[in-house]
């Protein structure tokens, strides 16, 4: 499931017409990109879970034969979090589901991340972790071992190690009875450092490829550049 439901306030102008997973990356909106390189990984049916200018991805997409893959669109009628708009899907997706959110620009080795977590039974969430170079405007992990133990964000003058969650995460039924069914919920404030404190199994996976977080235009000029080098 992909969770593209935001504006992207942020962004500034650019969001004024158009949701944040719409804007472009070297020619494509990111969105395009994510679902692209899900289809190469495999996957051939994914849930886009929206709100924010809701036509401009279903209108682009359609029902995503252009991309190889079949697309569910859910509008969303009042905002619910990232975690909420999964748990409302969870008739139709199960209880073993990838989530990525829709301004990640990916590229890495989803199918070796999907193993891990599939190799790990006991794990209620296994957590996509990279070492960010925007540590205070990031949620940051701490980890033992592959266990993770609790969140927070780094403050000015504090140690802090810049560990954060990537935004690809997969989740199990224990995690998604901890979803609110009544008020909005966010995966990275409310859920996962509930699980932490409930002594769930919560799983860190460490990797040093391309998980980039396109929320701000300088973050999105430099990912930009960089396709444009390669």
């Amino acid at each position: 499931m992909i969770v593209a439901g935001g504006r992207g306030e942020r962004m500034g102008a650019a969001t004024q017409g158009l949701p944040k997973p719409m804007l472009p990356l070297g020619g494509k909106p990111i969105l395009e990109r994510l679902i692209e390189g899900l289809a190469a990984a495999g996957w051939s049916e994914i849930h886009l879970s929206l709100g924010y200018r809701a036509e401009a991805v279903t209108e682009y997409f359609g029902d995503g034969a252009r991309c190889g893959v079949r697309l569910h669109h859910h509008v969303e009628r009042e905002p619910r979090g990232t975690a909420g708009a999964v748990a409302d899907l969870r008739g139709e997706l199960g209880d073993d589901i990838l989530v990525v959110y829709g301004d990640l620009y990916v590229a890495m080795d989803l199918r070796r991340f999907i193993d891990w977590h599939s190799a790990r039974l006991s794990a209620a969430a296994t957590l996509a972790l990279i070492e960010t170079d925007h540590p205070f405007d990031s949620d940051l992990a701490r980890l033992d071992g592959e266990r993770l133990t609790g969140f927070y964000r780094a403050s000015p003058g504090q140690p802090y190690e810049p560990l954060a969650l990537a935004a690809l995460w997969v989740v199990r039924g224990p995690v998604l009875d901890l979803i609110s069914p009544s008020r909005p919920c966010d995966f990275g404030r409310d859920v996962f450092p509930e699980a932490v404190r409930r002594g769930l199994d919560v799983r860190g996976y460490r990797t040093r490829e391309t998980l980039d977080d396109l929320g701000t235009p300088e973050r999105l000029a430099r990912a930009e550049a960089v396709l444009r080098r390669s």
